[in-house]
């Protein structure tokens, strides 16, 4: 189960265009570690598992058993684009109050433009 759990991991990095390296950084998990759990086959823990396949933006069950179960795919996709908005806001609170005024005027508008093209194809088909 091991092997079929890292070839999967291995798949999956080499698809985003990444390396082990990465995965590392991205789940605080130290990459000797990794490459050792990789090289002797040792399955993580079930809390680094969590952030392996959270990075890679899987379910775990795909990582163990190769099944895309669509519900904790969904909480996988949540908890990432949630732990993103978080990088940004902070991002955004080092700007200046013109410069996050820009950012939203910006938004606005691309959210206008999406309603305008929702709202085309929408009638489109009516």
């Amino acid at each position: 189960m091991a092997l079929l759990f890292w070839e999967r991991v291995n798949k999956t990095i080499k698809t985003r265009g990444q390396k082990q390296e990465w995965l590392a950084e991205q789940t605080g998990i130290k990459y000797q570690t990794l490459r050792s759990w990789v090289s002797k086959d040792i399955l993580p823990r079930v809390d680094d598992a969590v952030k392996i396949a959270q990075a890679l933006e899987v379910s775990v069950e795909y990582l163990l058993e190769g099944v895309n179960s669509s519900l904790p795919r969904e909480i996988d996709v949540f908890y990432t684009r949630y732990k993103k908005f978080s990088v940004l806001l902070e991002y955004l609170e080092e700007l200046t109050l013109e410069q996050r005024e820009d950012i939203e005027a910006f938004a606005l508008t691309l959210l206008e433009k999406k309603q305008a093209l929702e709202a085309r194809k929408h009638s489109a088909l009516a």
